[in-house]
């Protein structure tokens, strides 16, 4: 996956702002081209004209990156952002929590680009001030991993990078049902655990050895939760996941890893669609 074509979408708040600072900086890095789009699902009420507001936003981050940036001529809806994201490398957007009345069934239009966005999508909720410098990445330990971890490297380049995989409780869950002893969860447990990071050190000393070294933990519980809770413990600036396949009623109800995971981390988060063609859905990762 290159990046050398960059779609960030602003709908004029601090918190998009901020993902076209970041879009800005990364373009610069990438020696990408950035595109501009505005997001609207209807007439904003409160701009006169929102494109030329915009293309004036692209002046200003072309002076003063020095790169290359385009606004898009139209107000987008989220199904014109996620067309638009097909021909790039990169969708950056802010946390948009936009639910439309007439799509409440979709769920908001971050839920809808998590789901839907053929190339990685990258949530921007903090102020961008440099690189990523620490970098989490948030692994099941399936063939798609190294992909991933790979991803984390080529976006930023940095000087901290963790892998982070927890253990699903289903089966505990099972055992404390069928009465067995505390004990036997117990020896379940650190078994699970000890098996865990086993394939973690297999998975590093398969890797070419590269910089920066990696690190990695094993949690417990819900995914999404625990690498949440994991992020906030060491200060991550990124978090990197991958995107499962899941049903429409799923998504509804609980919502994928991806998607829970894109709305409770503290950082900026890399949503990663690996294992299939792009504009396909994904393959069972984190």
């Amino acid at each position: 996956m290159n990046f050398d074509s960059i779609l960030a979408v602003s709908d004029f708040t601090p918190s998009s702002e901020h993902a076209l600072e970041r879009a800005a900086l990364l373009a610069r890095q990438h020696q990408a081209t950035l595109r501009l789009a505005f997001f609207a699902e209807e007439r904003h009420p409160y701009l006169v004209d929102p494109i030329a507001r915009l293309e004036q936003r692209a002046r200003q981050l072309a002076r003063r990156h020095n790169i290359a940036v385009h606004a898009l001529q139209k107000m987008c809806s989220i199904d014109e952002v996620l067309a638009e994201a097909r021909v790039c490398g990169l969708l950056v957007m802010g946390p948009l929590m936009h639910r439309h009345w007439r799509k409440f069934h979709r769920g908001t239009a971050l839920d809808q680009a998590v789901h839907a966005s053929a190339c990685p999508l990258l949530v921007v909720k903090c102020e961008p001030v440099s690189g990523y410098k620490r970098v989490l990445v948030a692994i099941d330990l399936s063939a798609h991993s190294t992909r991933l971890i790979d991803m984390g490297r080529r976006l930023c380049k940095p000087t901290e990078l963790r892998l982070f995989h927890a253990i699903d409780t289903i089966e505990e869950s099972r055992m404390r049902m069928a009465d067995a002893s505390f004990a036997a969860i117990q020896a379940n447990r650190l078994g699970s655990r000890s098996q865990a990071r086993e394939r973690l050190a297999q998975l590093i000393g398969s890797l070419e050895p590269q910089k920066p070294p990696l690190s990695f933990e094993v949690g417990n519980g819900d995914p999404a939760y625990s690498a949440a809770l994991y992020q906030q413990a060491t200060q991550t600036e990124l978090v990197v996941v991958g995107r499962r396949k899941s049903s429409p009623l799923e998504r509804l109800v609980t919502g994928s890893v991806a998607q829970r995971l894109a709305k409770w981390a503290q950082s900026d988060v890399l949503v990663a669609p690996v294992g299939v063609k792009k504009g396909g859905d994904i393959g069972a990762c984190a």
